[in-house]
């Protein structure tokens, strides 16, 4: 029992070593991935992000429960792309315009956070899949790209999809950060909740 205990801890410890974790937010990768050209007069490199040249395959998960900003940082598609969270669509959508830095938040709960990317010249199943390997990647943030409040994204995420020639992840992309929604607040709102109906029995007693 002790040696399937201890299996167990090493392989648990071996996991979240592969996980980076940045502001709440967790990255397990699954590989790493390099821009690539795919045809005649397409140059290798990021019109987005300056100076990516690459960037990694993975999953992102809230190590907590979160709220999640989303931040729109430009595309070099001529294609309607979006993000696509809860079912939604998000910072863009198929009819309305998305300018870059605009941002969009939403709650998330712990874990693997489920979203993905849509547009014109994707299919619906590949949206709202946090797992969508070989059509996003997460790009190294060197800290010049922030959101609102002059803090670094914790993640740079680039979209490729299906319409492009080249292969640089930056046919739409975005910047995550995330603001933990604390544990207690909900107890918090309760116990107001029934501080309030109990003092409010008591003027009335």
């Amino acid at each position: 029992m002790k040696k399937l205990l201890l299996a167990l801890t090493i392989a648990l410890s071996a996991t979240a070593a592969q996980a980076e974790v940045v502001n709440h937010l967790a990255l397990s990768t699954a590989g790493s991935v390099t821009f690539t050209t795919e045809a005649a007069g397409y140059t290798q490199g990021h019109d987005v992000i300056t100076g990516a040249t690459g960037g990694v395959f993975g999953q992102l998960s809230a190590t907590q429960d979160t709220a999640l900003t989303v931040t729109f940082l430009g595309k070099e598609a001529w294609n309607v792309n979006f993000y696509i969270a809860n079912g939604s669509e998000v910072a863009g959508t198929s009819t309305s315009v998305v300018n870059v830095g605009d941002s969009f938040t939403f709650n998330v709960a712990a874990g693997l956070i489920d979203f993905g990317f849509g547009g014109s010249s994707t299919s619906a199943a590949a949206s709202n899949l946090t797992n969508y390997i070989g059509k996003i990647a997460y790009i190294e943030n060197d800290g010049s790209y922030k959101d609102a409040n002059g803090n670094p994204f914790a993640f740079l995420i680039g979209f490729n999809d299906s319409g492009s020639p080249d292969g640089d992840y930056d046919d739409y992309v975005v910047g995550v950060s995330a603001v933990p929604v604390p544990a207690a607040l909900p107890l918090l709102a309760s116990a107001l909740g029934m501080f309030g109906v109990a003092r409010r029995r008591k003027t009335l007693a």
